[in-house]
């Protein structure tokens, strides 16, 4: 049965490392699928799975205060003469679960270095700074606009800038949720992808480090991950390592150190702060048994840094199907499905599936919407306005 549905899966949706996740269009019932509660006795590729990776419980209750941790208010240089690999902080980079070695030419090492931290992991971020004007409002309205979006390694990152600084949808933004970014690799012209966002929103921004892009058998170097650019201040900002991932490090195509992460942060919404999240997804998992790992840790740190305080959670999921273990597990811990509730689970990609979630707990969702039109990355930046509840 396992092999049969995954043989109907590669058959139905075929794709790069990044492209797989269902469309939210109508089953043959006539019903959205992501409308329709969960049967875990309905035909759906994830019967093939062991049911506990559907187990999740969302336990705390109350709002856990937001820590207020400051950021580094002082951009780092344009430059990328130095910050990255490989005069990069080993601490920085979660650590490389493998059992392949390789000879790094940049940096003379046998890689991946000795680490005995464990996993899960949480990092401080990579780098962080602040464009914003000295006059800052002391109150915040209630409402969050924010666009969450997959920016392909930020090649076309002129262009990208253009789009969210002049797209009408997109000029208005506060918050940006914004994964793989590159940092002064060849792919963006080796440019400081996230420093560059803040600095043309007049925003302030982290970024956490996925994968240190090496240069083994290719040409790509510096680093690609997770950012936050937001018009209000950010605090309480952290990475965390995902404990569960394919082995990129071990790939012959895409040599690579880290794992899997998300990127979280605080921002004030009304008379409190919400905490929004920057999600990239395990894309190498047809069933999406890395993937649902990866959502218990990121409804884990939920937990323990927020509970009932309001939060955002957003970006690739790289979810094949609706009824995936990853979304299941998100959605049965009280956060709404944003663009299904707005009637618009349809594709977040240039492939035609629907790769890309925006979940909301604690605000209500007003509007939003994907814009399809825009063709700078290989996924369609998502727009959602809240309010708190």
């Amino acid at each position: 049965m396992r092999a049969f549905l995954l043989a109907s899966l590669l058959f139905a949706a075929c794709g790069d490392d990044d492209a797989g996740a269902a469309d939210g269009g109508a089953d043959d019932l006539g019903a959205p699928r992501d409308a329709r509660p969960r049967d875990p006795d309905a035909n759906h590729i994830g019967t093939a799975l062991d049911p506990a990776v559907y187990a999740y419980e969302w336990t705390c209750s109350g709002e856990v205060p937001g820590s207020g941790a400051p950021l580094d208010a002082e951009p780092p240089s344009e430059d990328c003469s130095a910050g990255v690999w490989p005069d990069l902080e080993p601490a920085l980079v979660c650590p490389t679960v493998t059992e392949v070695t390789r000879e790094d030419p940049a940096s003379g090492q046998s890689l991946p270095l000795d680490d005995a931290r464990s996993l899960p992991l949480t990092l401080p971020v990579s780098e962080s700074g602040s464009f914003l004007p000295a006059d800052l409002p002391t109150t915040w309205p209630a409402t969050l606009k924010v666009v969450s979006w997959n920016m392909e390694y930020t090649r076309n990152l002129d262009a990208q800038i253009e789009t969210l600084t002049t797209h009408p949808d997109l000029v208005d933004a506060d918050v940006w949720l914004l994964s793989e970014v590159d940092r002064c690799s060849t792919r963006n012209d080796v440019r400081r992808a996230a420093r560059l966002l803040a600095q043309a929103v007049q925003g302030a921004y982290v970024y956490g480090i996925e994968f240190v892009e090496l240069s083994i058998g290719r040409e790509v170097g510096g680093d690609t991950g997770q950012a936050i650019v937001s018009r209000r201040p950010l605090s309480g900002a952290g990475l965390l390592c995902h404990s569960a991932h394919y082995d990129w490090f071990g790939s012959d195509d895409e040599p690579r150190l880290g794992s899997r992460v998300v990127l979280g942060a605080d921002v004030p919404v009304g008379d409190t702060s919400t905490r929004v999240w920057a999600v990239h997804f395990e894309s190498n998992d047809f069933l999406g048994e890395f993937r649902a790992v990866q959502a218990k840790e990121l409804l884990d740190a939920a937990q323990a840094t927020a509970c009932d305080r309001p939060q955002v959670i957003a970006g690739d999921f790289n979810a094949w199907y609706v009824q995936a273990p990853e979304l299941d597990v998100v959605r049965r811990s009280g956060f709404t499905d944003a663009m299904m509730t707005l009637g618009d689970a349809e594709a977040t990609h240039d492939n035609g599936f629907r790769l890309d979630y925006v979940f909301a707990r604690g605000l209500e969702v007003v509007d939003g919407a994907v814009l399809r039109e825009v063709d700078t990355s290989d996924h369609y930046p998502v727009w959602v306005e809240m309010r708190v509840e």
